[in-house]
């Protein structure tokens, strides 16, 4: 088995028997069928006053509001994670709820609950929701994973010292969990900046006024057509997004290091940053980190709650009622709200368009496999100074916001929408096809040196098996990103039509109950992709090509 985590194939197992029952099917019709009967009279009136013609705020104004929006979606996504994660492992009959709710909740694109979350909260509150959506649920996902991970040894310790459900999940679950939620922090990071951007300027279109941001400032100047503040917005966004990686994303990344249940990577694999290093070294700083470690453990120390008590993890218990019942009676619920929001006669519009957006990113993920099997080949016989460089240009288009590229093609037609939603995936795909190339073993590559195997047997051979099982999990990562860009990226190709543009259209015009069913149609399709096609061609990669 290559060294990437993406690679285990009892976790993969795991997942998809976990994701192949209806219960996921049945809360998401349920729930969209009660949104439309809930907010059925809701309406939205869109702003009627013209955009403004420049900026309300100085650069470094927009920048600051930036980092203010990005600030407070990361404390959201921390402090939502905690909570959920801490009640769910204080009532288990809470957590058998959320368990299945989280594999909706991933599908959901982040980016289009905006016109909806716009009827209750205001812009703040909705820029910053938007932003942490996606990403509260994978850092959920990971905690709740420890819990299920937690060494047997470790919990019977926690029984024989007493400690309560506080203690046991602030003293055991979250130190377990760290390394697995930093790693899911940091892939979703990307999406993150992505969403913040174009949230900021979705929110600037909405309510016809400057909201502040640098995603602001880009879309006054794309509907002024001033470049200069395009340029100005976009190089600032890069800027900000770099030192945000090298101040906070690497030194909590070496950080988590230390909470490894199998001791701290080898020298040559930690991840190295100067940051974390300034810190260790600065004696204020050193102390700072002393008092808060120590604050931080005082607070886990609190008997809150009853006393935990170890028992053997079983297999959940089946439903008494037939596995098609749920199902069916949800959607039966969610075609009356359909009926009774006079929605039913542009449905099938809906679906075709849906169709279309399936087409899009299934032409976005083929592409990443079309680039990336060939440079296998390349970085294969390619050397540790072109390894190094090669990894640092993934990182670094990974982080950058391709958003920021899309108003290039906007007056070529000829471009399709998988182009658009191809250039912010492929870095994902990238940095798992050169994980996988690094982790062949020695002796693998000494036989194909002996046997001088070159050219397409080499990478028949040897490389398209050992890259396969990351190569599948590269594309369950590029495929969540790009179901959060297609609303963006359809609505830059004039030719090209689809779900993420009628989303876009229905949410400038308010029409509440057309925006709730498109984001269904929405996440259905994320989920029938995960489960149909990925999930499968992971799980059959990880069974055949797996290195024992």
């Amino acid at each position: 088995m290559t060294g990437s985590p993406l690679a285990m194939p009892i976790r993969v197992m795991h997942r998809w028997r976990q994701r192949m029952s209806g219960v996921e099917l049945s809360i998401l019709f349920a729930m969209t069928g009660l949104c439309l009967f809930l907010l059925k009279s809701a309406v939205w009136v869109p702003g009627a006053l013209p955009l403004p013609l420049k900026p309300a705020f100085p650069i470094w104004q927009e920048v600051a509001w930036t980092v203010f929006h990005a600030v407070l979606a990361l404390t959201t996504v921390v402090v939502v994670s905690l909570v959920l994660a801490g009640t769910a492992r204080q009532f288990p009959r809470f957590r058998s709820i959320l368990v299945p709710a989280l594999s909706v909740a991933r599908a959901v694109p982040g980016l289009g609950l905006t016109g909806l979350l716009l009827l209750f909260f205001p812009p703040l509150v909705v820029i910053v929701a938007a932003t942490a959506f996606n990403m509260i649920w994978r850092v959920l996902t990971a905690l709740l994973d420890a819990q299920d991970t937690l060494p047997a040894e470790l919990e019977e310790v926690a029984t024989g010292v007493r400690m309560t459900g506080w203690q046991h999940f602030w003293r055991l679950q979250v130190p377990v969990a760290i390394p697995l939620v930093t790693f899911r922090a940091v892939q979703a990071i990307p999406g993150l900046w992505f969403r913040l951007l174009c949230v900021e300027g979705l929110m600037t279109l909405l309510m016809r006024r400057d909201v502040g941001g640098c995603g602001a400032q880009a879309l006054v100047a794309l509907e002024t057509h001033h470049l200069s503040w395009f340029l100005e917005a976009g190089v600032c966004a890069v800027l900000l997004i770099v030192i945000m990686d090298q101040c906070l994303i690497r030194p909590m990344t070496g950080w988590a290091q230390r909470y490894r249940l199998d001791g701290p990577q080898p020298q040559k694999k930690r991840t190295h940053s100067w940051m974390l290093q300034f810190w260790r070294e600065t004696g204020l700083l050193n102390g700072v980190s002393v008092s808060l470690h120590t604050l931080i453990s005082g607070i886990g120390n609190c008997r809150i709650g009853r006393t935990v008590r170890y028992v053997q993890p079983s297999s959940p218990e089946s439903l008494p009622v037939s596995g098609w019942l749920i199902p069916a009676a949800s959607l039966l619920f969610l075609g009356l709200a359909i009926a009774q929001s006079h929605l039913a006669t542009r449905l099938p519009y809906d679906v075709l368009e849906s169709v279309l957006t399936l087409l899009h990113v299934c032409g976005a993920l083929i592409l990443c496999i079309v680039l990336w099997l060939p440079l296998a080949l390349f970085f294969f016989d390619a050397g540790a100074g072109i390894f190094r460089g090669s990894r640092m240009i993934i990182l670094a288009g990974s982080l950058f916001p391709a958003v920021l590229l899309y108003p290039a093609f906007r007056g070529l037609d000829v471009v399709p929408t998988a182009v658009l939603l191809f250039l912010g995936a492929h870095w994902l795909t990238g940095g798992t096809v050169l994980d996988a190339i690094q982790a062949i073993p020695a002796p693998f590559r000494q036989v194909a040196r002996g046997l001088r195997l070159k050219g397409v047997l080499l990478w028949k051979r040897l490389i398209l098996p050992a890259i396969a099982p990351d190569l599948c999990g590269g594309l369950l990562l590029a495929a969540v990103p790009i179901w959060d860009a297609v609303m963006v990226a359809e609505a830059f190709v004039p030719s090209d039509s689809g779900l993420g543009a009628t989303l876009l259209a229905d949410m400038l015009q308010g029409q509440i109950g057309a925006q709730i069913v498109i984001l269904m149609l929405l996440t259905l399709l994320s989920m029938l992709l995960d489960r149909l096609v990925l999930q499968p061609l992971a799980v059959y990669a990880a069974q055949k090509y797996a290195i024992r």
